[in-house]
């Protein structure tokens, strides 16, 4: 109970629920306090304006995206062979009489983790990653991207699966107690990298980040940017959970 009552809790506090909510309360007030109205109803759709335009969504994104280089083969880090990809949601399509698919967040963590391991040698992965969405906790995220995996010739005895995690930081609980503190090479998305790292090295387990699933391009300012657009918006909402998410998980000792 507690776990789904903080995920309600956390999608209201996030855009576009909250900014809602404060223009709501602005037309709420209009009658009785027309000067704390306007405020309201003016913040909620400037906010929402601004944070619906790329050059806002990047910078929001930038410092996330760019808290670890991306691994590359002249890298003065050594990839370890125990490969861990997170998983980052599921797509349940139960309605079409069809099993579950990885987001597209799961499957470019995937497909990275797959493409690392045909150039480690020895190495195995290790998909970590039950639900965390309270409304599909029937859907084991990590079981669908196996299933993909397979699917595309996959040798099913180098891939190991961890399903009881609902978040980042039961994964690295539920990881230690799986593969103990061995050296791993971290496979997540990009703007994610900074909170999962920060954890799996609280907990002392060394870690070689490999980001991926990046979302910003950080182009050029052009006219065109200042049209709002709702894949702008959604960087936007990514980019605030994961700076509120570090920040609850600092203040509770965990990173």
């Amino acid at each position: 109970m507690g776990f789904i009552l903080s995920k309600i809790i956390l999608f209201l506090v996030l855009p576009p629920s909250s900014l809602i909510i404060v223009m709501a309360l602005g037309f709420l007030l209009v009658k009785r306090h027309p000067r704390l109205a306007k405020v309201f109803i003016v913040a909620g759709f400037s906010i929402l304006y601004l944070i619906s335009i790329r050059p806002v969504s990047d910078a929001l994104i930038k410092p996330l995206e760019s808290s670890f280089s991306p691994l590359v083969k002249d890298s003065a880090l050594i990839p370890a062979n125990t490969i861990v990809v997170l998983t980052g949601g599921a797509v349940d399509l139960s309605w079409l009489g069809i099993s579950p698919r990885p987001s597209k967040a799961s499957l470019s963590r995937l497909i990275y983790g797959m493409t690392l391991y045909r150039q480690i040698p020895g190495a195995t992965i290790v998909i970590s990653g039950g639900s965390g969405d309270f409304e599909k906790q029937n859907i084991s995220e990590a079981d669908a991207m196996k299933d993909i995996a397979v699917s595309l010739d996959f040798p099913p005895k180098d891939i190991l699966i961890e399903k009881d995690s609902r978040n980042t930081i039961e994964s690295v609980r539920e990881l230690n107690k799986l593969i103990g503190n061995k050296k791993i090479t971290l496979v997540t998305s990009a703007y994610h990298m900074k909170r999962a790292a920060a954890m799996f090295k609280k907990i002392g387990m060394d870690i070689v980040p490999a980001p991926t699933d990046y979302i910003s391009e950080q182009k050029t300012i052009s006219l065109y940017s200042f049209i709002p657009r709702t894949d702008n918006l959604a960087t936007s909402t990514v980019a605030f959970y994961e700076y509120m998410s570090f920040a609850w998980y600092r203040i509770n000792g965990n990173v």
